[in-house]
């Protein structure tokens, strides 16, 4: 059965996927991308345009916590009825979603280190925060969260007949091209098919009843 007033509201909830698709994909232009993968790069490219670090990083932080309102959104939205997909998406991107805005103050550390330090002294600071063995106990369950969790309560979506078929297959897309390789071409590609997706999830989730898309047999996704 459908939770006929779910909080955040429908509106709500396709209010924030739009937003924080938005924000992400200005978020990831605005980044100043280093030439290379190394520290030192990192550093010169951070030092050498410090407004435009910050800017990124204010856009990213808010893009990713207006995932939180979405995530709780679909969940409230497809209680009792998205079975597994959904209790699993919904408790690890929450996770994710928790932790991962708060890792990008680490930008500012890093900013400061590079316009304060010298070069190899910067450098030599951030490859020995990157080898704490303990410090990736917070930040890979974190991405793996956004990414994993967002993907799935996707699917749980399509599922339950609120979206079309499109709309998780473009998320997926969106992180996958992401991640494919190193550099701002393939990160804005990736974050404007993510956002297409989160488009097509708010129309729906804002159309009349009529216009969604045709519900899923619920026993696919119930929990025996």
């Amino acid at each position: 059965m459908t939770n006929p007033n779910p909080f955040p509201s429908r509106r709500l909830t396709a209010i924030c996927l739009i937003a924080a698709g938005v924000l992400m994909v200005v978020g990831f232009a605005v980044t100043p991308w280093e030439s290379e993968q190394t520290s030192r790069a990192y550093h010169d490219t951070l030092a050498a345009n410090a407004d435009q670090s910050q800017v990124a990083a204010v856009f990213l932080h808010f893009g990713y916590l207006l995932l939180v309102p979405a995530a709780f959104g679909i969940m409230s939205l497809l209680a009792p009825r998205g079975g597994w997909l959904l209790k699993i998406g919904g408790v690890i991107s929450v996770f994710g979603m928790a932790t991962l805005p708060g890792l990008l103050v680490t930008d500012s550390y890093d900013l400061a280190m590079a316009q304060e330090l010298p070069r190899d002294v910067s450098v030599r600071v951030t490859d020995a925060a990157g080898e704490l063995p303990l410090s990736m106990i917070m930040t890979l369950p974190a991405v793996l969260g956004v990414v994993l969790g967002m993907i799935l309560l996707f699917v749980a979506l399509w599922r339950a007949g609120e979206v079309a078929v499109w709309s998780p297959v473009l998320v997926a897309a969106g992180w996958i091209v992401s991640f494919a390789s190193f550099g701002l071409v393939t990160i804005v590609i990736g974050g404007s098919v993510m956002l297409a997706g989160f488009v097509l999830a708010a129309i729906r989730l804002l159309a009349p009843e009529r216009t969604r898309a045709p519900e899923v047999t619920a026993d696919a996704t119930a929990m025996p």
